[in-house]
């Protein structure tokens, strides 16, 4: 039997799939696997498993997680989500099938590890088969012809041939280079130097055999170097291989692997710990627009929109109620760039729509929109977007910066791009709307892409501005300058108008057809009464040549309700507290205890006056309110911890023992009933609390004095 070295290169370069399937048994994380994972990811998607996708699974805690991760992994892969039925998951599994019940007949293995197994498992039943039993000049041989999906790298018609080696043992892959002709011809070591001739007695028996010996790919010119006339001593050189048979085959076994989409598994990668396990493997992409503009009060908000694909935006069908449903669980999460949290706002919208409005809304975009109050700031924002229907979830984040809006600040809020203006017909002047203006609705381009037959709107809203102000709208080419950098150039585009207002900004319409296809950066310019600029602001305009740019067909728009009194001093409070800034806090908070049916501003008051330690208002604020609330955290705790700081301990221990029950304990909890229990004479009780606090905070030196002052235990 002839030996070829040359043929473990192509072995080990033969794709991701096949090294990490011979691999696999080398990784210890494999073994550690229930049985029933480790037969899932070495067996059953061995070969068109991707190698990020094997890593994140080999990385997965937990039993339920996994269970996640290959669900999402069959979802990733339906080609007709909207069906009940995974048809790459049912084909699949009889391709597996059939290559253990039929291809390992002749092998010492399981059909799904054999060469012809692995195969037909990453294709599938080819176009057409043809077997050679060995009985005549050929050793016995398997031909499998297919036409490729070139859109995944595959030739787009193709052979495969399998054989056994001097007709002994299973069959095996055949490499033209690596085998070469003459191992298909029956005593074919005597034309180990004759190739041409070994071509010829197999063309004998079969053109078709004759061409895969040759070549992978049939639509390569060498395919076509066959005839009677092989031998004749010009064509000579001509008889040999294709040198693309090493990427052909490469090509093929990595097929399987590009039907997928790895946006799934870099968004686990980034965002998979900020949901819960059903959702983590489920990511789909999307677009988000995030801008600052003044509200009521000249208060800033974040206004923002997120954008989905129709693909993956899906809606499930009740046939009870014959409507298409779902509910979004929508969280916005504001951070200080050091990562401490600021604020919170969750939205929970409920979408229901018929048949024909799903119909309409399903060929386009969805795009969900809402607003936040902020205080001025450095932040990075993110909101993450979940769909109950399909457990699918998205992030958009950016971080901004939201400049001081006081009476000496003067100067001009984000800009929006709008490819649509509507004006709210029933606008009562109390509604504060999201990317509204008064009356004008505003619809954003996110990511401020129009097309050229699109009339773009750009509204710049001034802040603080005076009669004399006047605004100047600019449109530049794109020099590629970063955001913070002057545009350099010419301009296109120039207008100058009134500067507007906060509630009524300058709002200037351009054909964007005038720019022609191209990227250009939008301008504003708020000018003093000599002309010069006192502040500025721009954004990214693209400019397509289509003629028309995918928008968003269904859109939910909430807003924060700035009309409910005191709702806007409470959400501002907040997050003054989550800075630090008490009395800043405490101004907000009563401001809002102002309006009698928002209770929480009572609590809110009285945890910002408890941090200067006036206890007695704080009990003024909570007593009234305690009965009604017996299971509020910040009144029980607040009303104990006021009690402990006027010296009261049997009226704050019962307290501070229920805010116990309530939520996860602090240090600064169990230091005060350590200390409480103390003083109505429960050393035993005290001990046991301090300990607990420096099980929480080993460095708590104070603490570990007065636990040593209690004496032993014994």
């Amino acid at each position: 039997m002839k030996t070829r070295c040359h043929r473990l290169p192509f072995m080990l370069s033969a794709g991701l799939a096949l090294l990490a399937g011979s691999l696999a048994g080398a990784d210890e994380r494999v073994d550690r696997l229930p049985e029933e994972h480790r037969v899932w990811l070495e067996e059953e998607v061995v070969y068109i498993i991707t190698e990020a996708e094997r890593e994140v699974f080999l990385g997965v805690e937990g039993f339920e997680e996994r269970e996640h991760f290959i669900e999402a992994f069959w979802q990733r892969r339906d080609p007709v989500p909207a069906t009940k039925e995974n048809e790459f998951r049912i084909e699949h599994y009889e391709r597996l099938d059939y290559a253990n019940r039929f291809l390992g007949r002749d092998a010492p293995r399981p059909g799904w590890q054999t060469d012809r197994g692995r195969f037909w498992i990453i294709l599938g039943e080819p176009r057409t088969r043809e077997q050679f039993d060995g009985r005549n000049e050929t050793v016995s041989a398997d031909l499998w012809i297919y036409q490729g999906d070139t859109s995944l790298g595959l030739p787009p018609r193709f052979n495969l041939l399998f054989f056994k080696r001097e007709d002994i043992g299973e069959y095996e892959l055949y490499h033209p280079w690596s085998d070469g002709p003459d191992a298909l011809v029956r005593r074919g070591e005597l034309l180990r130097n004759r190739q041409h001739a070994a071509v010829d007695i197999i063309e004998m028996v079969s053109l078709d055999l004759a061409r895969a010996s040759l070549v992978v790919d049939l639509t390569d010119p060498h395919a076509d170097f066959l005839s009677a006339t092989n031998t004749i001593a010009p064509r000579l050189d001509t008889v040999r291989p294709s040198m693309s048979v090493d990427k052909n085959f490469i090509d093929i076994t990595e097929s399987p692997l590009k039907i997928v989409d790895l946006e799934e598994i870099e968004g686990y990668l980034r965002y998979g710990d900020r949901v819960t396990a059903e959702y983590s493997f489920r990511y789909v992409k999307s677009e988000g627009d995030f801008r600052v503009l003044l509200g009521p009060r000249n208060t800033p908000f974040i206004h923002y929109s997120v954008k989905l694909a129709p693909e993956d935006f899906t809606l499930e069908f009740d046939d009870r109620e014959n409507v298409y449903q779902t509910t979004l669980d929508i969280d916005l999460e504001l951070r200080t760039l050091e990562g401490r949290l600021v604020a919170m706002q969750r939205n929970q919208p409920e979408i229901r729509l018929t048949e024909s409005q799903q119909r309409d809304a399903g060929r386009s975009p969805f795009a969900y929109r809402d607003n936040l109050p902020v205080i001025p700031g450095e932040y990075e924002v993110s909101v993450i977007l979940r769909n109950r229907a399909t457990q699918q979830y998205t992030v958009a984040s950016a971080e901004i910066r939201v400049p001081a809006t006081g009476a000496a600040s003067v100067g001009l809020a984000d800009l929006v791009l709008a490819y649509r203006t509507e004006l709210e017909p029933e606008f009562s002047g109390l509604r504060f709307g999201t990317f509204q203006f008064g009356s004008t609705v505003m619809e954003p381009s996110v990511g401020g892409t129009f097309a050229s037959r699109d009339l773009l709107t750009v509204a710049a809203q001034p802040v603080n501005a005076r009669d004399e102000h006047r605004t100047r709208f600019r449109i530049f080419p794109d020099a590629g300058v970063a955001e913070e950098e002057p545009v350099a150039g010419s301009p296109l585009v120039e207008r100058t108008v009134a500067a507007g207002s906060a509630d009524a900004p300058a709002i200037e319409e351009f054909p964007v057809a005038e720019l022609g296809a191209g990227r250009y950066r939008v301008t504003a310019e708020l000018l003093d009464g000599a002309g010069e600029v006192i502040a500025s602001r721009d954004a990214p305009l693209l400019v397509s040549p289509r003629a028309a740019v995918d928008r968003p067909g269904f859109i939910v728009r909430r807003s924060f309700a700035t009309h409910f009194p005191g709702l806007l001093a409470l959400a501002l409070g907040d997050q003054f507290m989550a800075h630090g800034r008490i009395p800043e806090a405490t101004v907000a908070f009563r401001e809002a205890t102002a309006n009698p049916d928002l209770p929480m501003a009572r609590w809110k008051l009285a945890s910002a006056l408890l941090f200067t330690g006036d206890a007695n208002e704080a009990l003024d604020l909570l007593l009234p309110i305690e009965a009604d609330y017996p299971n509020e955290i910040d009144v029980t705790e607040g009303v104990g911890f006021a009690y402990y700081i006027r010296g009261e301990c049997d009226e704050a221990l019962p307290r501070l023992e229920h805010a116990l029950t309530l939520r996860p304990a602090d240090p600064s909890l169990l230091n005060a009933l350590g200390d409480c229990h103390e003083q109505v004479g429960e050393p035993e009780r005290a001990r046991e609390m301090f300990e607990r606090s420096l099980e929480l905070n080993p460095g708590q030196q104070g603490v570990r004095d007065r636990l040593a002052g209690l004496g032993d235990p014994r």
